[in-house]
């Protein structure tokens, strides 16, 4: 066995990716017949074909248009259940699905009909292939009037039961002063449902900063900035706190020029607890098993230190510390067991 073919057979956690990054086109036209989309959206196949060929500069706009196309409880748990066929092939067994209610509650929707489908989608995933999802409910910082609803939806009984585990925070960190948002933040974690913040991507290791000093939260996504400043990364370090990063992203959006400018050997020498992810990947074209072996290939990791990200995604999911413990020790058999049947000792070290 080859180090492609060995991280291809990992068992995997995935803790960053939106529900939008499971859009495939075939699905999107379907739906989109069925709701005459064709016959009253304007420029129709132009959005269509952003998809297969995105313009970066238009992404939210494009993700937006795409997700209006769903009109119907089950059009959403169609998309659901095309990113857990899609997470299947990745050998991914758990899944932390970001979803923002504005792209994908229809008018008239109730928040119940909402995890309704949502859970369709989730059960049919897990009936079928054996992958287990669960959901962190964003806010965009774009919609800072929308937080109390979408920290009462995140932190009521129906929410709770039909698996979300987080409230994230999502968009351009210059849209509104983090400030905004403390506390929201910190009403969902007095009711147990701890934070997942966007931070990096513009203010970079200043608006990490802040974000970590004023929402406390679980885990960083992004991170971008972060091995450049000192400060932050002692803060992470100290505190423990994962950084979930996707490298696609990050060549998508022009931070690197490729992936061996990605600073996840930084991150990682710094004891960062880094995890590897894909955010969207039906628009950034780069799947897990990709990102592992992005890796290996341009950031020189070793199988043994690609088990460790592996096993930070497991740790840094927000899942009960017994079932995370446990899911860890499955892990590390599978592991053990593949470097012992279909790798040398020179490709293990």
């Amino acid at each position: 066995m080859s180090v492609e073919q060995y991280v291809r057979a990992m068992p995997k956690v995935e803790l960053r990716v939106r529900l939008e990054g499971g859009f495939r086109r075939e699905t999107l036209q379907i739906i989109a017949e069925q709701n005459d989309i064709p016959e009253s959206t304007k420029n129709y196949s132009q959005w269509l074909k952003l998809l297969d060929n995105p313009d970066f500069n238009r992404l939210d706009e494009t993700i937006r248009v795409l997700a209006s196309w769903l009109h119907y409880r089950d059009d959403i748990t169609r998309v659901v259940y095309d990113l857990g066929v899609q997470l299947s092939k990745q050998n991914v067994k758990y899944a932390e699905v970001s979803v923002n209610p504005a792209l994908f509650m229809v008018q008239g929707m109730s928040f119940e009909d909402f995890m309704n489908a949502l859970n369709d989608g989730r059960d049919k995933v897990q009936r079928g292939w054996g992958v287990r999802l669960n959901w962190i409910l964003v806010l965009p910082r774009e919609e800072p009037r929308r937080a109390d609803e979408i920290v009462r939806w995140a932190t009521s009984v129906t929410g709770r039961k039909g698996g979300i585990v987080a409230l994230g925070l999502s968009g351009k960190e210059d849209s509104q002063p983090i400030g905004q948002f403390e506390r929201p933040f910190s009403n969902a974690l007095k009711k147990d449902v701890p934070g997942v913040v966007q931070a990096g991507d513009v203010l970079q290791g200043e608006g990490i900063l802040a974000a970590l000093q004023q929402l406390n939260p679980a885990r960083i996504v992004d991170g971008r900035g972060a091995a450049d400043a000192p400060d932050v990364l002692q803060l992470l370090t100290d505190r423990n706190i994962p950084v979930d990063v996707s490298m696609a992203r990050a060549l998508c959006h022009g931070w690197v020029q490729n992936y061996a400018q990605f600073p996840l050997r930084d991150l990682y020498n710094a004891d960062v607890r880094v995890t590897l992810n894909t955010d969207l990947p039906a628009f950034y074209k780069s799947a897990l098993n990709d990102e592992y072996l992005a890796a290996v290939t341009h950031n020189a990791f070793t199988v043994p230190e690609l088990e460790d990200l592996a096993l930070n995604a497991v740790s840094g999911s927000l899942l009960p510390e017994d079932e995370k413990a446990a899911m860890q020790a499955e892990f590390r058999a599978a592991y053990a067991q593949l470097r012992s049947e279909h790798l040398s000792a020179e490709q293990t070290s």
